[in-house]
């Protein structure tokens, strides 16, 4: 039922580094790499970890050892990350009912992108810093605390611009600050991915991976469902002697008291978190050499070939992705209902992702991804036919939402495939040589295949929506504007539903690609290794 989050932005961020350094070794397993990625996990972590061995140690909860403390810290980083993010996914559901078009809902989708484009200035993040605050707190701290800050001035200027007091929405007020947050919240995210790196020991290192994907979802559960939820009278109302009209909080309230969290940790994080000191052999290479490298990898044809190809089955199935659970408001779903069916999911999109890795972790993993599209078509078709009966009969029976929850199980399993063996390939081909920064690459173009197509299909559903004024003498249309139909004391009549025309057509290029480019696809995964690498300068 488009779910606000999908699995690209919800699981794994493009800058897990850490990621490709132990996939590669495993594969290659060179004592070049070895040597690599034990000054990555840290001298202090490797020496650890040999003590450790040696003296049979308790290792303590999950076997974590010495690192259980650093294990919490990432934990509760990336926790922070993921609460702006579910803030920035909750306005949507907001500000539906109070906007002229889909065209507001379109140009706010631009938060979404300072995730999808960090890797523009990631390497200013690892190149510059201050030795005396280490390499990773000298942006991590400033960061937080700007996150912090601005979440406390954002209340003053919030309540207008969702139209709180009666007036119109302002989504470039709402756009802007977002997409500031969320810019803050992406260049934080560069700098505890590179401090994940150092901050466990190497046995400990693949902990990073479920420190990025549970603590990131738990963080969007407190900034979406949980702000929707304290919002909802309903909700609140469950612990109320005496029922009210109004939610436990606002968004103004809720702002301020994540920007207080956030000035906290990081003071606890600043004082009592002490940084790794890295080997000076494994800083960068510098910026501008990491530049370059990016350019020679985007020139390369199976690179290009691939990302066209996941830019072609993104774009097929962002219609249903991205208008779906709008659709269902629009048909008259409740906002609470969506809150609801939301929460289900949580326990899905922590650990269905583990449970995909484990039957996509091959050397073929194009094969799994191939596998999801099929599964996902049908379950686009499900879930068109549920916004279909929704407009249809306006009736939200529980079946209907026990119907929608299936459906959605469904759909997030297949996307979940699609995902997990995307992330897989792009560490299997990845250079070891440029570090990071490959992966990285792909992970970013991979990403913009799904956010670019979402906010194209925002701004065309309108488009192509066919509407009539009805009851009205001076006007005819409802096109791309219902208010001067209203106006006038008309009412607006769909004829032809623009969502309708997207998914279908969305269906079809789906099934094109299925036909035509997935043998395309699957060939990719038979090229040499180095035909996916450029040589070094």
């Amino acid at each position: 039922m488009g779910s606000q989050k999908s699995p690209e932005s919800s699981i794994s961020s493009p800058n897990n580094r850490y990621y490709l350094r132990s996939t590669v070794r495993n594969r290659n397993n060179t004592p070049e790499v070895e040597k690599k990625e034990e000054v990555m996990g840290g001298e202090s972590g490797t020496d650890t970890d040999r003590q450790e061995e040696k003296n049979g140690a308790d290792l303590g909860f999950f076997g974590l050892g010495s690192d259980f403390f650093s294990v919490c810290v990432l934990m509760l980083l990336y926790v922070l990350q993921g609460v702006p993010l579910g803030l920035s996914g909750s306005i949507p559901i907001l500000i539906q009912k109070n906007i002229k078009g889909y065209d507001q809902q379109a140009a706010f989708s631009v938060v979404t992108y300072p995730f999808s484009m960090k890797l523009l200035w990631a390497p200013l993040v690892d190149c510059f810093y201050s030795p005396k605050l280490g390499r990773r707190k000298s942006w991590l701290v400033p960061l937080q605390l700007a996150i912090g800050s601005v979440m406390l001035y954002i209340p003053s200027v919030i309540g207008t611009a969702l139209g709180n007091d009666g007036g119109e929405v302002n989504v470039s007020v709402l756009a802007g600050w977002f997409c500031f947050l969320t810019f803050l919240a992406a260049t934080q995210d560069i700098a505890v991915d590179g401090w994940a790196l150092t901050m466990l020991s190497t046995r400990n290192v693949g902990w990073a991976s479920t420190c990025n994907s549970v603590g990131q979802t738990i963080g969007y559960f407190f900034g979406y469902l949980g702000f929707l939820a304290l919002d909802s009278p309903m909700f609140c109302n469950l612990f109320r002697d005496v029922e009210q009209d109004v939610g436990c909080v606002t968004m103004e309230s809720y702002l301020r008291f994540w920007g207080v969290v956030f000035i906290v940790t990081t003071s606890f994080v600043a004082v009592f978190v002490r940084e790794k000191v890295v080997d000076e052999k494994e800083q960068d290479e510098g910026f501008v050499q990491t530049y370059k490298n990016m350019y020679k990898v985007f020139r390369l044809r199976n690179v290009l070939v691939y990302t066209g190809c996941i830019f072609v089955i993104k774009a097929s199935f962002a219609p249903i992705d991205t208008l779906s659970g709008l659709k269902l408001l629009e048909a008259g779903l409740s906002k609470d209902s969506i809150v609801t069916l939301s929460s289900l999911l949580i326990p899905l999109q922590i650990f269905l992702p583990l449970f995909v890795t484990k039957y996509t972790n091959s050397s073929f993993p194009l094969n799994t991804f191939i596998s999801g599209v099929m599964p996902r078509i049908l379950g686009a078709l499900f879930c068109t036919l549920l916004v279909y009966h929704a407009f249809a009969f306006q009736s939200f029976t529980p079946s209907f939402y026990i119907v929608g929850l299936l459906i959605q199980i469904f759909y997030s399993g297949a996307a979940n495939m699609i995902f997990v063996s995307s992330m897989m390939f792009s560490a299997r081909v990845s250079d070891v040589r440029m570090g990071g920064t490959y992966m990285t690459l792909l992970n970013t173009l991979v990403n913009l295949s799904g956010t670019l197509p979402q906010t194209l299909s925002l701004w065309f559903v309108d488009r192509v929506t066919l509407s009539s004024c009805i009851s009205s003498e001076t006007v005819t249309s409802c096109y791309l504007d219902k208010q001067p139909c209203l106006s006038s004391g008309g009412t607006c009549r769909t004829d032809v539903d623009g969502f309708f025309v997207l998914v279908i057509l969305g269906m079809a290029l789906s099934l094109f690609w299925k036909w035509k480019l997935a043998p395309v696809f699957r060939k990719l995964q038979n090229q040499p290794l180095e035909s996916w690498h450029v040589s070094s300068s």
